[in-house]
């Protein structure tokens, strides 16, 4: 039996600390932007396997509303758009504390920015961060 807790998932951006999600079962997406490769077939029916060098990625993040996090993210996002040639592209640290999944990401850049939505219940606010580098490790976790 294995064993989660979303408390226990480390998610650091710049030596930051990211912990006020929003609800659901995907505040935290990490893919890959490119299939690692193709296979390619020829007429006379033989295969070659051409593998993708591009190892860049995407991160969507939803943190909850007026949270801190926000705050944080949208003041790099404002440098990165007002003054870029002061921007320090991002680093990006996920943890699995208890089953030590990773993630680690470099040079990381905000694409989508977020929406602006309110109404008549707190609404998560959606960060995407692509990566020119993205790492991932999955392990069989905990008690497996």
């Amino acid at each position: 039996m294995a064993v989660f807790d979303p408390k226990q998932v480390s998610v650091i951006i710049n030596d930051y600390r990211v912990q006020n999600w929003a609800d659901g079962n995907d505040v935290i997406i990490a893919k890959f932007t490119v299939p690692h490769g193709e296979l390619k077939i020829g007429a006379g029916g033989d295969g070659v396997f051409v593998q993708n060098p591009n190892e860049s990625g995407v991160i969507t993040l939803k943190i909850l509303q007026h949270s801190a996090d926000n705050a944080f993210l949208d003041s790099l996002r404002r440098i990165q758009r007002q003054a870029i040639s002061t921007f320090v592209p991002l680093a990006l640290s996920i943890k699995d504390l208890l089953n030590e999944d990773q993630v680690t990401a470099s040079m990381g850049y905000f694409t989508t920015p977020p929406e602006y939505n309110r109404g008549a219940t707190a609404n998560p606010v959606t960060w995407t961060i692509e990566f020119e580098s993205m790492a991932m490790r999955l392990e069989r976790g905990m008690f497996n």
